[in-house]
C-alpha cells in the first residue's frame, strides 16, 4: 500500500503540512520572542505612591506678569529625590489628586501613611523647612507669593508644615492610623477637617470632631506647634479648640495659645511619635 503522501491528493496535503507547521513554528517563535511584561515595571505601578500637585503642570506655579523662575524652581523641588523620599503629607492634602483616591481604600492609605512615617522626620523637616525659605527667595518665587498665587502659597504653607503634620497624620489609636480612621468617616468628615488646621484652615461652621484621643492627642500637637508663631496653625488653634470644646466638654482641648518660641524649639515639640 502506497503511504500517505503518494496519495492523489498528496499536493494538497503537502501544502497543509507544509502550512500547519510554518503557522505553528511562526506563533512559537512570536511567542518566545515577545517580551513578556515587566513584573518589576507592574510592580512599580502598583506600588506607585500620591505627589503632589499632579493635577497640572509646573507652569501653573507662574503669577501674573511673571517669568518663569518660581515655575523652575517647583518643578526642581517635586522632582527632586530627597523631597519625593519624604512624602509629605502635608504637602498632598490640598494638592494630590492620587492621595484623594488613595482615601477611598483604607489599604491603599495605609501603605502611603507607612511611607510617610518610616522617614527620618528630622532630616525631611530640615530640607523641606529649608525649600520653604528658598521658595520665598526673590530668585524663585516671592512675586507669586506677593500675589496670592494659590499653588504657590499652598506648596509653601504645605512645607511649612511638615512635621505638624508628620506627627499629626502618623498618629495611631488603636494600630490604627488616626488619619485613616477620619477620612473613612464618610457620614460625617468632621475628623479628617482637624488635618487642614496646619495648612491655614478652619474648621467649618457646624463640624462635630469626635470627642476621642484622636481628636485630643492631634490638638496637642498643633498646640506644640502652635509656640511658633510663624506657623499659620498658630493662627487658627484657638478658633478650633473652642470649637471642639463645644461638642466635647470644656477643658476638653487647650483652647489658649502657647508661649511664642522660636521656630527650632517650637518645631521640636511637634515632633510627636507614633503610638
Amino acid at each position: 500500500m502506497a503511504p500517505w503522501w503518494c496519495a492523489a491528493d498528496s499536493t494538497w496535503s503537502r501544502l497543509r503540512l507544509a502550512l500547519a507547521l510554518f503557522t505553528f513554528f511562526t506563533c512559537a517563535v512570536e511567542t518566545l520572542s515577545t517580551p513578556l511584561p515587566d513584573a518589576g515595571s507592574t510592580t512599580k505601578r502598583e506600588m506607585a505612591l500620591p505627589s503632589p500637585f499632579d493635577d497640572g503642570p509646573p507652569s501653573l506655579f507662574q503669577g501674573d506678569g511673571t517669568d518663569d523662575r518660581c515655575v523652575t524652581f517647583m518643578a526642581n523641588l517635586l522632582s527632586d529625590g530627597t523631597f519625593k523620599n519624604c512624602h509629605p503629607v502635608s504637602m498632598l492634602l490640598q494638592t494630590s489628586t492620587a492621595l484623594f483616591e488613595a482615601e477611598k481604600q483604607t489599604s491603599s492609605l495605609v501603605r502611603v501613611l507607612d511611607a510617610a512615617c518610616s522617614v527620618d522626620v528630622s532630616v525631611c523637616a530640615d530640607y523641606l523647612t529649608k525649600a520653604a525659605d528658598r521658595l520665598g527667595d526673590r530668585a524663585n518665587c516671592r512675586a507669586e507669593l506677593d500675589q496670592g498665587q494659590p499653588r504657590v502659597v499652598q506648596a509653601q504653607r504645605g512645607l511649612r508644615a511638615y512635621r505638624t503634620l508628620y506627627a499629626a497624620s502618623c498618629l495611631e489609636d488603636g494600630g490604627a492610623y488616626c488619619f485613616a480612621r477620619s477620612v473613612s468617616n464618610l457620614s460625617d468628615p468632621s475628623d479628617s477637617y482637624l488635618y487642614f488646621i496646619p495648612l491655614g484652615m478652619s474648621l467649618p461652621g457646624g463640624s462635630t470632631p469626635s470627642c476621642n484621643g484622636c481628636t485630643r492627642d492631634v490638638m496637642n500637637i498643633y498646640h506644640a506647634s502652635a509656640a511658633n508663631r510663624g506657623l499659620v496653625v498658630s493662627e487658627k488653634y484657638a478658633e478650633a479648640a473652642q470649637q471642639i470644646n463645644v461638642v466635647c466638654g470644656p477643658g476638653f482641648v487647650n483652647a489658649t495659645l502657647p508661649t511664642a518660641e522660636s521656630a527650632a524649639v517650637a518645631g521640636a515639640g511637634a515632633s510627636g511619635s507614633r503610638r
